[in-house]
């Protein structure tokens, strides 16, 4: 641990220096040098005009534990690569077009929600996805919403890779993994980049009512279709006004 006028550096602060660095680079880069779009690898755009109007067709909406699950589009194709190409590859540039679907996805659960008072509750990252990336995506793409969240939910313990797990496996690699402050009284929207089994949203959702608190909605920018129930769980299919269904 090193020093500096009379303040310890601990090893968080650094940590936060070098993270905060990689982002200032990264968007001076994104901004000094030619981009492809994210989606489709069409020359000088982050987002071109095609894969921005891919993002906000339709609202989709499935329930999960009892909950709606509000999402702007389908997690395949030119969706699927954005949201890659922002976590994988640091592409920030292309945030700014998911951060516009995941608007409207939590614009409509605000609109569907009763009473006010709603606060956002973002799924957490590990402090590991947090130092490799040196910025947080769903949490990046909540500012580019043109939202706040709150800092309530934290990992309790490290789960092993998700990739390749079923839903019922990764239900059982997530439960209690999650946990919670003290929310009592307080109502949320959980937010993450994609639902896909729902595993993690339904254990930050698990999480939350353990403290104390209401879950009004779960939103996200993008959502895999469901193709088979799962055994004694809620995640059930629904409409949303003129949307489509996943």
């Amino acid at each position: 641990m090193t020093r500096h006028r009379g303040r310890a550096w601990g090893p968080s602060l650094a940590h936060h220096c070098l993270a905060l660095g990689r982002r200032v680079i990264r968007e001076i880069v994104a901004f000094l040098v030619p981009v492809v779009c994210a989606g489709c690898g069409e020359n000088d755009a982050s987002v071109c005009a095609t894969c921005r109007d891919a993002l906000c067709n339709s609202i989709l909406t499935r329930t999960l534990d009892g909950v709606p699950v509000y999402s702007a589009a389908h997690y395949s194709g030119r969706v699927k690569r954005m949201l890659l190409a922002v976590k994988r590859d640091g592409r920030v540039d292309a945030a700014s077009a998911l951060g516009i679907a995941l608007h409207a996805a939590i614009t409509a659960a605000l609109a569907d929600a009763e009473g006010r008072g709603i606060e956002l509750a973002t799924v957490p990252a590990s402090l590991r996805s947090r130092q490799r990336r040196g910025f947080v995506p769903v949490d990046l793409m909540v500012r580019r919403a043109g939202f706040g969240r709150s800092r309530v939910l934290a990992w309790r313990r490290r789960p092993r890779d998700q990739i390749g797990l079923g839903r019922a496996q990764r239900t059982e690699n997530l439960a209690g993994a999650i946990r919670s402050k003290n929310v009592r009284g307080r109502r949320f929207i959980v937010v993450d980049d994609v639902v896909t089994s729902g595993a993690t949203l339904s254990e930050c959702v698990r999480a939350l009512r353990l403290s104390g608190g209401e879950i009004v909605a779960c939103a996200t920018v993008a959502s895999t279709p469901l193709r088979l129930a799962t055994p004694g769980r809620d995640q059930s299919v629904t409409r949303s006004g003129t949307g489509a269904t996943v």
